[in-house]
């Protein structure tokens, strides 16, 4: 066991603080945004998923580009994949020239599901950002933007 004058430093900073407030906001935010999906019965990454999926319209996409668009693992994304087919909102096909290639697009279904939950969702946000001027909205986009930026891995 190390002696205690070998122990970091754990006094707070402006980095670590800045941090644990990104953490604990995205945390509060993640829920709410979930308990607003509830009654449509999706989780947050199934509802990012159908979000991706509408935005690519007639678009099919692979599962590493789904994932890219998602900033999410491939074995998550397929996870996710999996259990939006079983309900009927997503659909796969093999491409025909290369049959390791899957194709997903958002059915019929899950698109009015999507189109039904997206004016929920965007009250669940703007609710959560009610007291931040539009201008500060962009600037805190702008930020985490750089924060994204500058993770590993990105």
């Amino acid at each position: 066991m190390a002696a205690p004058d070998t122990l970091p430093n754990i006094e707070s900073n402006a980095t670590s603080e800045a941090i644990h407030a990104l953490r604990a906001a995205a945390a509060h935010v993640e829920h709410s945004l979930a308990r607003t999906l509830d009654p449509f019965g999706l989780s947050m990454a199934q509802f990012a998923v159908l979000q991706v999926m509408g935005e690519a319209a007639e678009e099919r996409l692979g599962c590493g580009e789904i994932g890219r668009r998602l900033a999410a693992r491939a074995p998550d994304v397929t996870r996710l994949l999996d259990r939006l087919e079983s309900v009927g909102l997503v659909a796969r096909k093999r491409d025909e020239q290369d049959r390791r290639v899957v194709h997903t697009h958002i059915t019929a279904v899950g698109l009015e599901l999507l189109k039904s939950a997206v004016p929920m969702v965007r009250a669940a946000e703007e609710k959560a950002l009610v007291d931040l001027p539009v201008a500060d909205r962009q600037h805190l986009a702008s930020l985490l933007k750089g924060v994204q930026r500058n993770c590993p891995g990105n």
